[in-house]
């Protein structure tokens, strides 16, 4: 335009003003086709150069800040030493003594030799982990043909979320859609770079300077525009879904194109998920989400989705096989295995009503079959025997409220170990639960104890879930009514048998059979002494919400991989580098629910499905947090079945596995634990304290080390368990803290794209068949490996 009116030559200068007036030419001629001005090549005895976060010179085309050197260089800022040495820094690539300005702006070369001028360093932003250059996105969307002008700009219109934002100005007419925006974006950027949404306007904002003013740019509606990181659900079956997401994940904003497990999901959590969503009447199985990690994609299988499967409603009872878990119980705990049980501690609403509450627990019992489970010694073996439902009464009140606070807690804690040192397998009850009256300064607090032949972590989730919906009901004068159950725990467990009768599992003997010669089991003591569960310890060490969210929703993405198998791959680098091994032994917990049947349910069962296994991990040596995990993942899909053959073939058939050398280290990943209707109904907080997941007993400790990670109130806590006969408490702070190291480092890592850390769209992408993606995620693997 310019050269269509005037005949006359036309240059481009640039240049801070500490480096005097020009460091940098370029002449605009009119043939030249680009929708920028570069700022073109430096200016005699001025040198330029584009640089990394080192100050490492970056390839052609690479975006780096611009520095430049010469004798044009002003000597400092008057009376401000300190800005003068951030700004002036030594200048590696001239003489000694020479200096450089660090100018703020982001540049590169072009392949012709000229600077490209692309925005300012303080335009940097972090979304979601990734340091990302605003002017780098602006400049490759300037390029499209029929856009006129833009601006990219970080937002943060929802506390704790921060998502970028483009805005367009059409050429002619109207702008491109977002889709064909994104398309053009992605083509050259990878995926965390391509906005969440994109704003068309008449023109840019301007302050009176005649710059772009981007505090008048408009918030985006991300409903209605859609982007790559949320779009709006658009059938009834997705908006369910969504609610339930983002209940389950604890995410306050869930797009139908969202990962399951790069929320944060897990197995458990799967399982949750498909609960729920059997009660809002989508025939969905946990397996579902492996196959269909996203909202739209579980959506549309939802209506090809076998029919729901059908339960026994009534009670049930009868005799019941053993399962592998609690024969495994039994074997190692031989003295006292009724001194067993999981426990939680609960602050309730004031003002409850205890009638409801026992009304609520006189229903749940009644309602789930497993929690009637009776055990006997006989003829040398236990025997296990679901009873019918009968009077229960298993909750008791205690009046605390004439005590002062310190003998308040002394009287929880002292009655709390009554109650779990007190139950009788062979007439139950195996729940118990007392309700602490602490006076009007205290809110009551609710102890539950349950025997852990009977229960697990998943278990927890759905009791807690069922006391709070039948304590409303009845305090709504409804009549109780929790759902339709799922298969019984009875009915699983002649499942199984009959499925391990049938050689079901024998194909996997080899498997096994080989794991435990592969490495040396034996830990490094500081003493030689027994291993009681009298001499148990722990330490308790987290991280802080920031690296939790990271670790849950960031670093998944990253390899494709699942929160186990990076929480796996920090713990077999703290043990590689504790025992001097680069293979270690680790039995591993998983929760059990797999989905063997298709006529099968669990996913609202209550019981003990735990499966326990081990696993010989390879560490590889001198490798980064990317090598790391992905040979971690590697390993752990290369598992048949997640582990689930090992219990069967172990204690229900005469397979020689209880011979071979055990891990002396377990490891138990719980998942997110948090309450139901938390601050809303009955239940009101957990107390720090929260006992779910350590079982007490009198039996010698089954292992040197015991280590369990939770995730509560948005922290990843660790308890490791020992024994101060063997370890001083010294050595596990120490290998606590090294745990915590190891996930910062990856978090970290998958944070900087420039340390390895890959995005989906660093993959090429292949169709597979519907069989072969029903084998893999069959054999354990989700979609997403």
């Amino acid at each position: 335009d310019f050269h269509a009116v005037l005949d006359v030559g036309l240059h481009n200068l640039y240049g801070p003003t500490e480096a005097s007036v020009d460091v940098t030419f370029f002449e605009c001629v009119p043939s030249r086709d680009a929708v920028s001005v570069p700022i073109g090549r430096p200016v005699w005895n001025t040198g330029m150069y584009v640089l990394d976060g080192i100050l490492r010179p970056v390839p052609v085309g690479a975006v780096g800040e611009l520095f430049i050197a010469g004798v044009q260089l002003a000597r400092g800022y008057l009376n401000r030493p300190g800005l003068t040495a951030e700004r002036f820094v030594a200048n590696p690539f001239g003489a000694p003594g020479s200096r450089m300005y660090r100018t703020g702006d982001l540049a590169r070369w072009n392949a012709e030799g000229v600077l490209e001028y692309l925005g300012r360093t303080d335009h940097q932003v972090k979304i979601r982990g990734f340091r990302i250059e605003l002017g780098e996105i602006e400049s490759v969307l300037a390029a499209h043909p029929d856009l006129a002008g833009v601006a990219v700009v970080a937002r943060e219109d929802q506390p704790g979320m921060t998502r970028l934002v483009a805005y367009v100005v059409p050429a002619a007419g109207r702008a491109p859609d977002a889709a064909d925006l994104r398309g053009f974006l992605g083509a050259s950027l990878p995926e965390y770079m391509v906005p969440a949404a994109f704003v068309t306007l008449d023109s840019l904002p301007l302050s009176p300077n005649g710059k772009l003013d981007r505090r008048a740019l408009p918030a985006p509606e991300f409903g209605a525009v859609g982007g790559a990181g949320y779009v709006a659900p658009r059938t009834e079956t997705e908006r369910t879904l969504v609610a339930i997401w983002s209940e389950v994940l604890r995410v306050k904003q869930v797009g139908v194109e969202d990962s399951f497990f790069e929320l944060g999901g897990d197995s458990i959590l799967s399982i949750q998920v498909a609960s729920r969503a059997r009660q809002a009447g989508l025939g969905l199985m946990p397996r579902d989400l492996f196959r269909h990690p996203t909202v739209a994609a579980l959506a549309l299988s939802a209506a090809e989705t076998a029919p729901m499967v059908v339960a026994e409603q009534g009670p049930v009872s009868g005799t019941t096989p053993l399962t592998p878990i609690q024969r495994w119980l039994f074997e190692t705990n031989p003295v006292r295995p009724e001194h067993f049980d999981q426990s939680v501690w609960v602050e309730l609403a004031e003002g409850l009503s205890e009638q409801a509450l026992r009304t609520a627990f006189e229903a749940v019992v009644a309602h789930h079959d497993a929690l009637r489970m009776r055990f006997q010694y006989l003829d040398g073996a236990w025997q296990q025997h679901n009873a019918p439902v009968g009077p229960a009464e298993p909750l008791e009140r205690q009046d605390l409220s004439d005590l002062d606070r310190a003998d308040q807690d002394a009287a929880i804690r002292t009655v709390a170990a009554q109650l779990s040192a007190g139950f009788d397998l062979a007439a139950g009850p195996l729940l118990k639960a007392a309700l602490f009256d602490l006076g009007t300064e205290r809110r009551p607090v609710l102890f539950v104890a349950v025997h852990h032949l009977v229960v697990d972590g998943v278990s927890w989730r759905i009791l807690l879930e069922d006391l709070e919906r039948a304590y409303q009901q009845v305090v709504s004068g409804e009549v109780v009514d929790l759902g339709a159950k799922t298969t019984s725990f009875r009915q699983w467990a002649l499942r199984l048998a009959e499925h391990v009768a049938a050689g079901g599992f024998d194909a996997e003997l080899d498997y096994w059979t080989g794991v435990g010669r592969r490495c040396d089991p034996v830990l490094p003591l500081d003493k030689h002494g027994a291993n009681p569960r009298a001499s148990t310890r722990t330490v308790t060490m987290g991280l802080d919400a920031e690296q939790t969210r990271a670790l849950l929703q960031e670093v998944p993405g990253v390899y494709r991989t699942q929160v186990n198998d990076v929480l796996l791959a920090a713990l077999g680098l703290v043990l590689s580098d504790w025992t001097g091994r680069d293979r270690v032994l680790i039995d591993l917990e998983g929760h059990g629910r797999e989905e063997l049947f298709d006529d099968v349910d669990l996913s609202r069962t209550v019981g003990w499905f735990t499966t326990l296994f081990p696993v010989a991990l390879e560490v590889p040596a001198d490798s980064d947090p990317g090598r790391l995990l992905k040979s971690v993942k590697e390993q752990l899909r290369a598992v048949p079945r997640r582990g689930f053959g090992y219990g069967p073939l172990r204690y229900l058939t005469a397979s020689g596995l209880a011979d071979q050398q055990q891990s002396q280290v377990i490891f138990n990943y719980l998942g997110q634990f948090e309450l139901p209707a938390s601050g809303e109904g009955l239940f009101r907080a957990m107390p720090a304290d929260m006992d779910l997941g350590n079982a007490a007993a009198e039996d010698g400790r089954a292992y040197v080390l015991d280590v369990a990670g939770w995730v509560e109130q948005g922290r990843m806590l660790f308890t490791w368990s020992y024994s101060e006969l063997l370890h001083r408490r010294s050595t596990i702070d120490a290998l606590a803290q090294n745990l915590r190291a190891a996930l910062a480092e990856i978090v970290e890592h998958c944070a900087d794209p420039a340390a390895g850390g890959r995005t989906p769209s660093d993959f090429p992408l292949a169709r597979l068949d519907q069989p072969t993606v029903d084998r893999l995620v069959g054999d354990g693997r989700s979609v997403q490996d």
